[in-house]
């Protein structure tokens, strides 16, 4: 689908709108977004099998015997990655709003800073391990050329930078942090992963609060709510598994998911416009 006249019909609304849209963070029967993501994580694994509670601190963790930890990771860092959005679109009706790679447009980014706090194993026939994260941050940005994962974690440049992605001349469309409260009664944790140990296959979730960006207007809200009663504006889900792709490149993992995120209409169409607007401004400076 071309963005240009999908929006063409609404450029009068686009500017009138501006940044100052309310926006709604989990799914709803009208004007909800939902962002497929595809994604290389690296993070840390090799807790043991043997059933048991694994650490219950930052430090602890660190001090696992055995464990290898995230390639690349910074300090503490237990998680972080790379990601490249496939598509946007509406839940409700399932229209399609953005596709990557058209009209050379990309939307690209990082998260990282997760660290493992409480880690147990569980299943003594095909144990798994549950790791419960602290911190965490996301960035995402409008660029002209997708990611390129080959790079693997050598390609991190410091700790928020990545090569081909955050190099590029690209603006910051959002960035966010992991929110506290996305396990039901233990009000502390930012992020939930969990994992089959004989095939590092499994998933994790996060709850988001926008931080800045050029669509940020559009999605800070505090309207979506986690089990422990806390409000936040943006709500992730991924599956992950060690494939050829992942392994070759020095990934632990790669992924799927969604960020899932509301903005009630016109504002979905105002989002994809301040995208434009931003992809515009690119090709102006570099021409």
């Amino acid at each position: 689908m071309n963005i240009k006249k999908l929006l063409a019909p609404v450029a009068g609304t686009v500017l009138a709108l501006g940044m100052s849209l309310p926006a709604h963070a989990v799914i709803l029967n009208v004007g909800d977004l939902k962002i497929t993501i595809n994604a290389f994580d690296a993070g840390t694994v090799n807790y043991g099998n043997t059933v048991s509670t694994k650490c219950t601190t930052v430090a602890q963790c660190d001090a696992v015997a055995g464990i290898k930890k995230a390639p690349g990771a910074i300090g503490s860092e237990d998680t972080w990655g790379i990601f490249s959005v496939q598509s946007i679109s509406r839940v409700s009706d399932g229209g399609l709003l953005f596709t990557a790679g058209l009209n050379g447009e990309y939307l690209t980014g990082m998260f990282g800073g997760i660290k493992d706090t409480y880690v147990e194993v569980n299943g003594k026939i095909s144990p798994t391990t549950l790791a419960l994260g602290t911190g965490g941050w996301l960035n995402m940005y409008l660029t002209g050329q997708n990611y390129n994962a080959s790079f693997g974690p050598g390609g991190r440049l410091g700790e928020y930078g990545y090569k081909g992605i955050t190099n590029v001349g690209g603006t910051l469309a959002l960035s966010a942090v992991f929110g506290a409260g996305v396990l039901g009664g233990e009000p502390d944790y930012t992020y939930v992963s969990s994992f089959a140990n004989n095939s590092i296959s499994g998933g994790g979730q996060g709850f988001l609060d926008v931080t800045g960006g050029s669509w940020s207007n559009l999605f800070n809200t505090n309207q979506q709510f986690d089990p422990n009663g806390n409000a936040h504006d943006m709500f992730l889900k991924v599956t992950y598994g060690q494939t050829g792709s992942s392994k070759g490149a020095g990934w632990t993992v790669d992924a799927s998911g969604d960020v899932q995120g509301n903005v009630p209409e016109p504002g979905s169409l105002a989002l994809l416009g301040l995208g434009i607007a931003g992809l515009a401004g690119l090709r102006r400076r570099r021409a």
